[in-house]
């Protein structure tokens, strides 16, 4: 052997210099020396090696090696500019350094995962730079092996969140370009070996890489691709590297792709990363992220350009929907408040602007609380739908509908009168009246709607979308005043009296101030054995009169004008507190508190809830943070780090209306939580649904494959119980096993 280092030492210093990207690709093939001939094997390691360098160093990516003992061993520049530290500063030091303190148990688990050789998916996480800011990230972990196949460590590729897609952390490593190699003996074998891995690394690894050429007459000649380009593109490798770069890139990215290269050439940038998109060979396009920057020779000088392009298909189409879910009622499928507020701003602009305004019609639903109570939900949501089908038939398609919440509605008629709005108006009161028996069925009672009207035809700097619509609400509860089933028109006589009243946001405002609002709960029942579990807090609003507010009908009112950030923590002070007082009496207690939207979003919070904890000396677990579908789909990035956070902590955390949008099992996968609330669509008719039992059934296996719990709601008769039971779902809530009840009266001591 002489002086040669043995193969393990060799595959050591490739590592080191290749780092994370040899992660996860085919370890060498023993006895597979090389067949091509024209230079020695030390010479094609030295080009292979000085290439898979290259390879590293200029990858935009964070590429980090940890050994077995979670230290770090390899630092690439990408990491560097990333996060801030020289790899001196950080090599032989704990991976935690970059990790923050409520990550790093999550982070633990994952690369334990690694090391067992398990599979890791893309993940979201935070790091911590050296100026002691945070950062998300997008990361994927693969284990490290030697020439044996022995996991020797974990290697990690990081991108700021948003930017990788499918990306994978597996990077590569590539031969010398010319396809040469040598096993005439004239260098030792594992020179040979280790080249063969190194070519091997780029060939088959997941990332689609290409080296391409810089000379401007080949017009970006793809000098070299691999496997991964070949399938995201669905040309063969041959196919690819006879076409070239500007062959497969859309024609309307050709020119962005230029001048990203042309400052990249030129010295300007040290690497970029773009968003394009390339021609499918069936004819398709596929999005991706280009990373791109140049690969020098010894003395510096460019020789050819390396891009990696990640997949960024799925991003863009979850990017897609979540776009138009936060703008859109699920229900109905109209603009939701959100969306509306959005349109009428514009058209307010445009009014200022040009003098040309318009009428917003505020409809809302007579007596619809009847529907819900003697119906049930369900006919609520049917009735919903069939008024919302009869509405929108009577527009113009330039008139913008919405569902503004509840049983609220909204039309802009853009360009109208009040004149032209009263004569539509009456006509929907008209279409709904007569549209009674089809929406209830006969001998359920009616339906009808009061409308409130007003216009926006006065050019004004201080008018806004809210100003506008709270005309208009006040004008429909003119007509609810008068009657019902009628239109009323904003009028300044018809506002003094309606604003005279006291306001939602007033309401909202002096409850929080007084601390007026009052907390109900119901009891979750465990199907094991019989027994409340946990109790849920249920917020109520009460008026002078004694009646009980819902929350739906108070909290987008407090969600728009931030108070709900305060309902929230009141609620959150008051749920330990009860827990603390049992506690102290030697009973145990745990409560669910529905967080909205804009809390999870809220960074304060976990810390709030931490300092709360540790003030009332209570098992965190006795506590479960809930948020809806709906929250999470709004408030995705958010949703993923407050749930890690959560888990830090040890509070519970619990994921309710499961089933209700359609990104049901993207939360499953991502988010961190410990119970799966089933929505109640699917439980009010399991007994008797199969496809309803086909759900809960496919939820049930994947929540348990989780290790996550699964709570139904709205459970409504004996029936539904022995089905539930059947299925293995864990607990069950509805009326029928205990209805909402003052906390004073249901956890009375």
């Amino acid at each position: 052997m002489g002086d040669a280092p043995p193969p393990s030492r060799a595959f050591d210093e490739a590592a080191r210099i290749g780092g994370a990207l040899m992660a996860g690709t085919q370890t060498v093939r023993a006895g597979d020396d090389g067949s091509g001939t024209g230079r020695s094997a030390a010479e094609t390691l030295m080009q292979s090696r000085w290439l898979l360098e290259s390879v590293v160093e200029s990858s935009d990516g964070a590429v980090i090696g940890r050994r077995l003992d979670g230290l770090i061993g390899a630092w690439n520049p990408g990491a560097q500019r990333l996060y801030g530290y020289a790899d001196e500063e950080v090599l032989g030091r704990a991976y935690d350094v970059i990790v923050p303190r409520w990550q790093r148990k999550r982070e633990r688990s994952i690369a334990r995962r690694a090391l067992r050789g398990e599979p890791s998916d893309r993940y979201e996480s935070t790091r911590v730079c050296k100026d002691g800011g945070t950062i998300d990230v997008s990361v994927r972990i693969s284990p490290t092996r030697d020439l044996a196949g022995t996991i020797v460590g974990v290697s990690t590729i990081e991108y700021p969140a948003g930017t990788n897609g499918n990306g994978n952390g597996n990077g590569n490593g590539n031969g010398d370009g010319d396809g040469d190699g040598n096993g005439n003996g004239n260098g030792p074998a594992w020179a040979a070996e280790i080249d063969s891995d190194l070519r091997s690394a780029f060939e088959h690894a997941p990332i689609a890489t290409a080296l391409v050429s810089l000379d401007p007459a080949s017009g970006g000649r793809f000098l070299r691709v691999n496997r991964a380009l070949a399938e995201l593109t669905g040309f063969s490798i041959e196919e690819l590297e006879s076409r070239g770069l500007r062959a497969v890139l859309h024609p309307e990215d050709l020119e962005a792709d230029r001048a990203a290269m042309a400052r990249l050439t030129a010295g300007e940038v040290a690497g970029f990363a773009i968003e394009q998109r390339l021609l499918h060979a069936e004819d398709r396009v596929v999005w991706v992220i280009a990373h791109a920057s140049l690969v020098r020779d010894a003395s510096g000088l460019p020789l050819h350009c390396i891009r990696q392009l990640l997949d960024i298909e799925e991003r863009k189409r979850f990017e897609g929907e979540l776009g138009y879910l936060a703008d859109h009622d699920p229900l109905t499928g109209l603009l939701n408040r959100r969306g509306f507020v959005r349109e009428l701003a514009q058209q307010i602009a445009h009014a200022s602007r040009y003098g040309a305004g318009g009428v917003v019609l505020f409809l809302d639903l007579d007596d619809f609380k009847y529907v819900n109570d003697t119906l049930g939900h369900s006919a609520g949501d049917e009735a919903i739908c069939s008024v919302a089908h009869v509405v929108a038939g009577r527009l113009r398609e330039t008139d913008i509908f919405a569902r503004l919440g509840g049983d609220e509605f909204a039309v802009l008629l853009p360009h109208a009168t009040l004149s032209d709005a009263q004569i539509l108006a009456a006509r929907l009161l008209e279409a709904v009246r007569h549209a009674n028996v089809a929406i209830l069925g006969e001998g359920h009672g009616s339906i009808t709607v009061s409308i409130g009207a007003t216009a926006f035809h006065e050019p004004s700097k201080d008018l806004t979308a809210d100003d506008v619509l709270v005309d208009a609400d006040l004008a429909m509860y003119s007509a609810k005043e008068s009657g019902k089933d009628r239109v009323a028109v904003a009028s300044v006589e018809s506002q003094e009296h309606m604003k005279a009243r006291v306001t939602w946001a007033e309401r909202v405002g002096r409850a929080v101030k007084e601390g007026l609002f009052e907390l109900h709960c119901q009891p979750i029942l465990s199907l094991a054995d019989d027994r409340v579990s946990q109790w849920e807090l249920l917020l109520r609003l009460p008026t002078e009169g004694g009646e009980l507010i819902l929350p739906p009908q108070f909290l987008h009112t407090a969600e728009r004008s931030g108070t709900i950030l305060e309902i929230d923590r009141w609620v959150l002070t008051q749920a330990m507190g009860l827990i603390a007082e049992h506690a102290a009496a030697g009973r145990e207690l745990r409560l669910e508190v529905n967080l909205s939207g804009r809390s999870v979003a809220d960074a304060r919070l976990p810390a709030f809830i931490e300092q709360e904890l540790e003030a009332s000396g209570i098992e965190p677990r006795r506590l479960v943070l809930e948020v809806t579908e709906a929250a999470a789909i709004s408030n995705m990035a958010h949703a993923l780090k407050f749930a890690a956070r959560v888990a830090d902590i040890g509070c519970g955390f619990a994921l309710d209306d499961f089933g209700a949008g359609f990104g049901s099992f993207y939360y499953l996968k991502y988010i961190q939580f410990d119970f799966v609330k089933i929505d109640g669509e699917f439980i009010r008719h399991l007994a008797t649904s199969s496809t309803d039992q086909l759900i809960v059934d496919s939820i049930v296996q994947m929540s348990r494959g989780l290790e996550k719990r699964t709570i139904a709601e709205f459970v409504g008769d004996d029936a539904t119980v022995q089905a539930l039971r059947e299925r293995g779902v864990d607990f069950a809530q509805g009326n029928f096993l205990g209805s909402p009840r003052p906390v004073s009266e249901a956890l009375a001591l």
